[in-house]
């Protein structure tokens, strides 16, 4: 018999648990109206389009638990618990309704299912049941045995896993005394039936105490659960599904822009100055750390952990959301600011704007636009940015490149090259954007030069802008002056609509990004490949002929913006490919797990502070598949390794070549 169906002196048991599941509700309400009010305070983000991808992209992630499992390694198998934990969370929150049900039909499964499909259900409720209270023991043992880094050893944590843990243990016990009572009992199920053969001692008044005790105290879990959730850093479980579901649909490369007329502010200065799907990033966090795990600014002992600045704004929205709500300028005044209290101005710097977090988190949680929202207030509104960094912005302003100090002109390069500007040639099938660093900085003019030597040997009519080309604006962007950005985009869109050019391509992913995924922003729109793109497809179609031997162990470096950004990780690899003698190794941290050169977030620019160089890390790395030649597609990448090895003392036993510089030196045209 149900205990729902049963009085406890004059009082029935559905009514006691009316009362419960009211005052649990009750909680669970108040607390999801007032997290939703805080979630309101946000700015309006369009974030609607596409629902057929996003409702299926959200049922993908989410119900094979594809981001989890992932994650899953020999080493590191808590994506596989998490699966258990989740499924048995499904299963189980379908047999309460079978549990408030047998109140008015003993065994309503059986009823409403019939006792084939209902004894199945039961029995992988039952495996779901034992594989989840495993998980939660080996969840136990990792976070405060081992005490993995990225995991946080909080007593929250510990009440969950207790609630979890205790919710399939009295589950068990309940169903255990339940079959041993001696009644008729349709549904009969492994683990419940060898509980209570082990129970069938036990005199039948006390068995009946003990399956009401066990049953009250299921349910008093449960509820007590329902009522903490929205409370805890389980809050996620309730809003990761949304969040997902309201991803970024922008290319990954593309930063939000700003309406530079219509601000009210630049930048983000205080909490609710973030859009309302920003915020809710906040309440989207697991606290799983696998964004800190793969920051290369924390890897190197920086100030930056991507996961502390969402858990430190979610806690600093929470904990001051109601002050935060009264909008009154006094109040606010004594919250701790933003940027400086909430978030250490340094970590904001440290970043290099990599995507690594955003790759590995589960939840779609967007790091990046807010740390360079907050770039934005401070470079704009507050003047405050590292001393270089200010020197690079002066000099974008005022010559329209990034090579303070260069004697170089744009021209330079390609003199002597046959190769001219579109003002002297306009009927091209193909422009060549150089870029500040390839056209000015002279260790990475030879990629230039290489780059147009490949494009002649294949007989292709490209041309370039010349003294019309100007930054693409990459740098000011990441650093947080959109202002400058925006300026440069529109005259370099302005430029290459004058000539009429449709397709273009790039040495640096920098360029290509910004020109393939951002110029749209802005009226922008035209082909963009990468070079390495380009010449894997040049050597597919066999115009540049047979490629002379190199016979060299090579290590090959994915760079951030033509990897994480544009998930471009095969073309360079088929360049590689076509290269006689080559024997390339993989990087055992490559493709979505490769490791920052460092120069990316303008890094290239500002001197690294705390911890050890990002570029020294990545290339001891690379050489522990003991090359002879390092390879890479960026000339940000290049010019941080050919430092890197510097600093080692193999300058004479290591080069770094960029992929144009490897073929063009194997021409035999």
């Amino acid at each position: 018999m149900s205990p729902l169906s049963e009085s406890y002196g004059i009082v029935p048991g559905f009514a006691i648990f009316l009362l419960l599941l009211v005052i649990a509700l009750a909680i669970f309400a108040n607390r999801l109206y007032n997290l939703y009010r805080y979630l309101r305070m946000g700015k309006p983000d369009q974030r609607l389009g596409n629902l057929d991808k996003r409702l299926w992209t959200t049922l993908w992630r989410v119900l094979p638990q594809i981001c989890t499992l992932r994650e899953v390694s020999p080493k590191d198998r808590a994506g596989l618990g998490h699966f258990f934990i989740f499924w048995g969370f499904i299963f189980f929150s379908v047999s309460y309704l079978f549990l408030v049900a047998d109140a008015i039909k003993e065994e309503s499964a059986a009823f409403i299912l019939g006792d084939g499909i209902a004894r199945g259900f039961y029995t992988v409720l039952e495996v779901l049941g034992l594989l989840v209270m495993l998980a939660i023991l080996i969840a136990i043992f990792r976070r405060y045995v081992l005490k993995p880094k990225r995991l946080s050893q909080t007593a929250d944590a510990a009440y969950i896993l207790s609630f979890i843990f205790l919710l399939m243990a009295t589950n068990f016990l309940m169903e255990g005394f339940r079959r041993s009572m001696g009644e008729t009992i349709l549904i009969s199920t492994p683990v419940a039936g060898a509980l209570a053969q082990g129970f069938s001692g036990v005199a039948e008044g006390t068995n009946r105490i003990l399956y009401q005790v066990f049953w009250w105290l299921h349910i008093g879990l449960l509820l007590g659960f329902l009522a903490y959730i929205p409370h805890s850093k389980h809050l996620h479980i309730l809003v990761s599904p949304f969040n997902i579901f309201f991803r970024s649909q922008r290319p990954k490369g593309a930063l939000s822009p700003v309406n530079l007329e219509g601000a009210e502010t630049f930048g983000v200065p205080k909490l609710q100055d973030f859009t309302w799907k920003q915020l809710m990033d906040l309440y989207s966090c697991t606290e799983c750390g696998r964004c800190q795990e793969n920051c290369p600014a924390y890897l190197s002992g920086k100030v930056l952990s991507p996961k502390k600045i969402i858990v430190d704004m979610k806690e600093h929205l929470i904990t001051h959301g109601a002050d935060l709500l009264a909008k009154a300028p006094e109040g606010e005044s004594k919250l701790p600011a933003l940027i400086g209290e909430v978030v250490a101005e340094q970590a904001i710097w440290d970043c290099t704007t990599c995507r690594a977090c955003q790759e590995r988190c589960p939840v779609f949680i967007e790091h990046i636009d807010k740390i360079v929202d907050m770039r934005r207030n401070l470079v704009l509104e507050q003047s405050r940015f590292p001393e270089t960094t200010g020197t690079i912005l002066k000099c974008l302003e005022a010559r329209g490149h990034t090579c303070r100090g260069t004697t170089l002109a744009r021209t330079d390069w390609f003199k002597g090259q046959e190769v001219k500007p579109l003002a002297e040639n306009k009927e091209v099938d193909l422009l060549y954007w150089v870029g500040c660093t390839a056209s000015l900085e002279e260790r990475n003019t030879k990629v230039a030069v290489a780059f147009a030597r490949i494009l002649k040997a294949a007989g292709i009519n490209f041309g370039v802008l010349g003294t019309e080309e100007t930054c693409c604006g990459e740098p000011a962007r990441r650093i947080g002056n959109e202002y400058l950005f925006q300026m440069l985009a529109q005259q370099n869109i302005e430029t290459l609509k004058r000539y009429g050019v449709k397709k273009i391509v790039t040495t640096c992913p920098h360029c290509f990004n910004t020109i393939k995924n951002e110029y749209p922003q802005f009226g922008g729109e035209f082909e963009v490949v990468h070079h390495s793109q380009y010449i894997a497809e040049l050597l597919r179609q066999n115009k540049l002929g047979e490629l002379k031997e190199m016979k060299k162990i090579a290590a090959y470096h994915d760079s951030c913006y033509l990897g994480r950004h544009n998930d471009i990780y095969e073309a360079p690899r088929k360049v590689l490919s076509h290269v006689p003698g080559l024997a390339v190794r993989e990087v055992a941290a490559s493709r979505t797990r490769g490791l920052c050169c460092g120069g990316g977030g303008g890094h290239f620019w500002i001197e690294e502070t705390g911890g050890k160089k990002i570029s020294d890390m990545r290339l001891e790395q690379l050489l522990e598949t003991k090359p002879e030649l390092i390879t890479a597609n960026c000339p940000y990448c290049i010019q941080m390794f050919e430092d890197a090895v510097k600093s080692k003392g193999k300058e004479e036993s290591l080069k770094v070549l960029d992929l144009a510089e490897v073929v063009a030196s194997l021409l035999k045209k």
